[in-house]
């Protein structure tokens, strides 16, 4: 990725056509200028490898959107990116988000056109058209267990298939110009990703998440806390009910929550009736302690 300098016109025209939110486009410009450093300013190998620690709400899939129209649309561009997710929701809700025609896609904005490559049509001969298009921008979406295990949802990536002259991992891993976009980059902690990064040989790992590790803290690039998200109302001010008695069992606080929810979601259907406009739902977040680990090569929670 030498001669990447910094293309200030190329951000701004990204921002204006993704409508990217302040701290979303600062994160993008983030990732951009240290990329730069990396290759062109300090002249270091690949991968770089860095971490854009956002809010959860503010839009990290806006950020992984600009990535990738930026990289892809530099004089000397990256025609294969490969989206990593932590399991099979946050991967099919990625894939909606870069399917054409999907009500929640973003690529009416994008100029790259990311054509979406996944475990379930990598083989099918449109695709293989399209990774033989040196030209076509490529958008892989594959859970991590995907690539870090020759098992399970791996077994398809790794084993051999006769038009590529090897496994899909093998493909990728032989790619020049291959960008890989962590989402929940906090949950990839371990052997086995690490070796799989080693293996794949990116030329850059951008890892997006609202938690960093500790051990990561040095790879941060860009950071927008949920003080300063809640401070610019770009998500809502987070309010702690209490009950009056002492019953704390988790069963009662899901409970309470479904309830308020309830009472919260009659209160926004009749605002919405009374005004005319199309009704909307409230939801509830449910924060759990999660924790990720490796078992026998394969990632869990």
């Amino acid at each position: 990725m030498s001669g990447m300098h910094i293309n200030d016109d190329l951000l701004s025209e990204i921002a204006h056509r993704l409508e990217l939110r302040t701290p979303n486009r600062a994160a993008v410009e983030s990732v951009a200028a240290m990329t730069s450093m990396h290759f062109d300013v300090d002249a270091k190998e690949a991968p770089f490898e860095c971490v854009v620690d956002s809010a959860t709400g503010v839009g990290k899939t806006y950020v992984m959107a600009g990535l990738i129209e930026y990289f892809a649309g530099l004089e000397n561009p990256a025609r294969n990116f490969l989206l990593l997710a932590p399991g099979r929701t946050i991967r099919d809700k990625s894939i909606k988000n870069f399917s054409p025609g999907h009500r929640k896609s973003l690529t009416d904005a994008m100029e790259s056109e990311p054509f979406v490559i996944t475990a379930d049509n990598f083989k099918s001969p449109a695709t293989r058209k399209v990774m033989e298009d040196n030209s076509r921008t490529k958008l892989f979406i594959f859970t991590v267990q995907a690539l870090t295990s020759k098992t399970g949802e791996g077994r398809a990536t790794h084993e051999y298939q006769e038009w590529l002259g090897g496994s899909l991992f093998h493909w990728l891993s032989n790619l020049d110009d291959l960008v890989i976009l962590a989402d929940e980059h906090h949950c990839y902690r371990g052997p086995a990703f690490s070796k799989t990064i080693t293996d794949l040989r990116p030329e850059l790992v951008v890892g997006l998440t609202a938690t960093p590790a500790k051990a990561d803290e040095n790879l941060v690039v860009y950071r927008y806390p949920l003080a300063r998200a809640i401070t610019d109302q770009l998500v809502k001010t987070p309010v702690l009910v209490a009950r009056k008695d002492d019953r704390n069992d988790d069963h009662t606080k899901l409970l309470d929550g479904v309830t308020l929810l309830r009472y919260k979601e009659r209160l926004a259907h009749a605002r919405c009736d009374e005004e005319g406009i199309p009704r909307m739902n409230p939801v509830m977040l449910v924060i759990a302690q999660v924790r990720c680990f490796e078992v026998s090569g394969q990632w869990t929670k």
